[in-house]
């Protein structure tokens, strides 16, 4: 695997019912949800936009009650790739991060754990043990289904920067500057690609990371949101690069973003 340290290489939706979400996610963007051959992981389902090569866009896994009851939660989480997920994790917790699961391998597919920043938010660490690089990660339009966009949103700005600059050895160098209230947008960039960007929390709102999944029509989407049990928390709304987003959450309460070409 030569995805560089730091990009995201798969994504995984947890969630209290698989078929509801399953519906759901697959009138919004199109998807294919099926089952999986993954060994040691019951009932764990892939999510492909297409029948290619390249399609993949990650997995689905519907929590159990034990989960639920030791604190998990629906949400979205990111897997990154590392070159050593045991030093990785070791690198998490001298700067301040946590363990939630510590180093595993599943057989035919990797070593990863499961961590958190300092300010709690929760991502794996992995290393694929196949050869073959992972596309789940969108970063051109060209796309449609995956992820194009991944969002920090953290109430330490600087401090969570430099958590992930040691940790992945991201370039945070550049940054737009957005409304006196919000601060700096600083662009995360793993090697050679900008794989997303980190803000300021504004008051009121919990850090998280946050996934935009690409879409050809934006309207067409939001349509299908509300028409099937999600609510729009914001957008649509123009950003820089000719591109349109909104944030939703899903009928599990789940965040989740989308992104499109900009119309006209």
């Amino acid at each position: 695997m030569a995805n560089p340290q730091g990009e995201p290489i798969w994504y995984e939706l947890m969630c209290r019912d698989m078929a509801t979400a399953s519906r759901f996610y697959e009138a919004v963007l199109g998807w294919q949800i099926t089952g999986s051959d993954m060994g040691g992981v019951p009932d764990y389902r892939f999510i492909k936009h297409g029948s290619g090569e390249f399609d993949m866009v990650g997995g689905a896994m519907q929590l159990t009650g034990e989960m639920l009851s030791g604190g998990a939660r629906p949400m979205w989480a990111v897997y990154f790739c590392v070159e050593d997920v045991d030093a990785a994790v070791q690198r998490v917790t001298a700067n301040g991060g946590r363990i939630l699961m510590p180093a595993f391998d599943i057989e035919n597919v990797g070593r990863m754990a499961f961590v958190t920043d300092p300010q709690g938010n929760p991502f794996y660490v992995m290393r694929g043990f196949s050869d073959m690089d992972s596309h789940v990660f969108a970063a051109d339009a060209s796309g449609t289904g995956r992820c194009g966009w991944n969002e920090l949103i953290t109430p330490e700005l600087e401090t969570t920067l430099g958590f992930y600059r040691d940790v992945f050895g991201y370039d945070t160098g550049e940054r737009m500057n957005m409304a006196p209230e919000m601060g700096d947008y600083v662009f995360l960039k793993a090697g050679d690609k900008t794989i997303g960007a980190a803000m300021n929390a504004m008051p009121g709102s919990s850090p998280c990371w946050r996934f935009y999944f690409r879409v050809a029509d934006i309207d067409t989407a939001h349509a299908a949101v509300e028409t099937n049990g999600g609510t729009i928390v914001f957008g649509p709304e123009d950003v820089p690069g000719d591109e349109v987003i909104l944030m939703a959450h899903d009928p599990e309460g789940t965040i989740f973003g989308l992104l499109a070409p900009r119309k006209g």
